[in-house]
């Protein structure tokens, strides 16, 4: 049994055929993983970025709280810093030793001690949730202006590069990141 002259150049054709659509669809989906790893990356970026910005309102919040110390305009320092659970105040009232269960549970404390036990625990928080974070709180302090304070929290963030030199060596790239809140406490 003798194949045509037609049939015999088109044998195989369908077999490359089908390997191209392979091909291509392969690629395709490789694509489509790479989004898909981008999507899962960003999600994680955005999530960090909203629970900073979520700790960075309640340090605000408790100010608001704590109006007495806060917005006394003499009382609360014009400046201090928290790095990890270390607070930086040339006050010392911030980074006081407060003894267990103080401003607990009605317990009486001092508008000083509850910023200190306010700022403390915020600080614990941050450290457990973003190691490596720094925050400075900058505060007008002058008699007769209400007071303003401006927080601002920096971390690492880290993420994949997208380019393929930094992809292929397996590098995760990090940037420091920088939020700012106003306040009026």
């Amino acid at each position: 049994m003798q194949l045509s002259m037609k049939c015999r150049t088109a044998a195989g054709f369908s077999l490359i055929e089908a390997l191209i659509t392979m091909v291509v669809v392969g690629v395709g989906l490789l694509g489509l993983a790479k989004i898909q790893a981008a999507a899962v990356g960003n999600t994680q970026i955005s999530r960090v970025r909203s629970l900073v910005a979520l700790q960075t309102e309640s340090l605000a919040a408790a100010m608001h709280g704590n109006s007495t110390f806060w917005a006394a305009g003499g009382t609360a320092p014009a400046t201090f810093s928290v790095t990890g659970t270390t607070i930086t105040d040339s006050s010392n009232v911030l980074n006081q030793t407060l003894t267990t269960g103080a401003c607990l549970s009605g317990k009486s404390c001092t508008p000083a001690q509850l910023a200190a036990y306010d700022v403390q625990q915020w600080a614990s928080t941050m450290n457990a949730n973003f190691p490596g974070y720094s925050a400075t709180v900058n505060c007008t302090t002058a008699t007769g202006v209400p007071v303003s304070c401006n927080i601002t929290v920096n971390w690492n963030e880290k993420y994949v590069a997208v380019n393929s030199t930094t992809a292929a060596s397996g590098v995760t790239t990090a940037s420091t990141q920088s939020f700012t809140v106003y306040v009026q406490p």
